[in-house]
């Protein structure tokens, strides 16, 4: 992976924090595979130095915040302020160590969702390019050209940039890229079309089956998903809708009675359920249908 340029904050952390980097960099090898596929254009030990140089910033200026968050809001003095103040700032830093070390990971997911969402309609136009005769260099080209593809338009672009400006060959490029590749998939086409080009084979029938598979498991998954939002909508239509109906309808028969639920009374659950519980289970249920959803291509 090609370094970017150090930024002043980069610098100052491999100046303070390198050594300790290197010392326990054994302790952070669960980040590098995912920091080589996030696309973060930065070397393992200068990521692991930044961790380490963020958290203690914000150990550092946390320091002063909690201590006058201990004396007004928590109205502490002398020892217990102190210990509060340690224990807050020790949690702020805890709070940026575990934002930054699984930042790799979560940003690797995201670029493999987006390229296998991407994936059939990618191989499909290689194929279609590769049917003209063209080198296999001038496929990832144009495919690195056409942005509406992503990060497969990214990851084509390293592959061109890799032959264009660093005189490498394409299976040298090809195979450098497909290791970084988040997507399983996207990685096995990549070595395909490497074992495809290197014993001199059909590129255009491999990337055209290749189109073919992809679509059909493209095609299955999306009709897997509409037939698990027929079910969450059944589940939906009988615990949000038809539910709190009948509760609501229960509650006012006991509100007429008289009585209390839990110590509060009828009006004051009919209120936090209509302005607060129902609200909340809604968001939920529709932030699970987001969560489970394909990604768009």
């Amino acid at each position: 992976m090609k370094p970017d340029f150090l930024s002043p904050s980069k610098v100052l952390a491999i100046r303070l924090f390198g050594s300790w980097a290197d010392r326990y960099a054994t302790k952070f090898l669960g980040i590098k595979g995912p920091l080589l596929e996030s696309g973060l254009r930065i070397l393992f030990r200068t990521y692991v130095s930044m961790i380490m140089f963020f958290s203690f910033f914000a150990f550092v200026a946390a320091l002063p915040l909690t201590f006058v968050a201990s004396r007004t809001a928590l109205h502490l003095d002398g020892l217990l302020a102190g210990a509060a103040t340690v224990v807050m700032a020790l949690g702020a830093a805890a709070a940026v160590f575990i934002i930054l070390y699984f930042y790799p990971s979560s940003r690797a997911s995201d670029r493999k969702r987006n390229i296998n969402a991407n994936l059939p309609f990618a191989i499909n136009h290689m194929a279609a390019i590769a049917s003209s005769g063209v080198p296999p260099n001038v496929v990832f080209k144009l495919i690195a050209q056409f942005g509406e593809y992503e990060e497969i338009s990214k990851e084509c672009a390293k592959i061109v940039r890799g032959i264009e400006s660093f005189g490498q060959d394409v299976t040298t490029a090809i195979s450098q890229a497909a290791a970084e590749v988040p997507s399983t998939e996207f990685r096995e086409i990549l070595y395909g079309m490497l074992s495809v080009i290197k014993t001199g084979g059909n590129l255009k029938t491999y990337l055209q089956n290749q189109a073919k598979e992809a679509l059909f498991y493209y095609r299955i998954q999306r009709q897997e998903y509409l037939e698990a939002l027929s079910t969450y909508a059944d589940f939906y239509t009988a615990v949000l809708i038809a539910a709190p109906l009948f509760l609501i309808s229960i509650l006012a028969v006991i509100n007429i009675i008289g009585g209390k639920i839990g110590g509060l009374t009828i009006d004051n659950v009919l209120t936090l359920g209509i302005f607060i519980g129902i609200p909340a289970v809604n968001i939920i249920f529709l932030s699970f249908i987001h969560v489970t959803q394909p990604e768009q291509a």
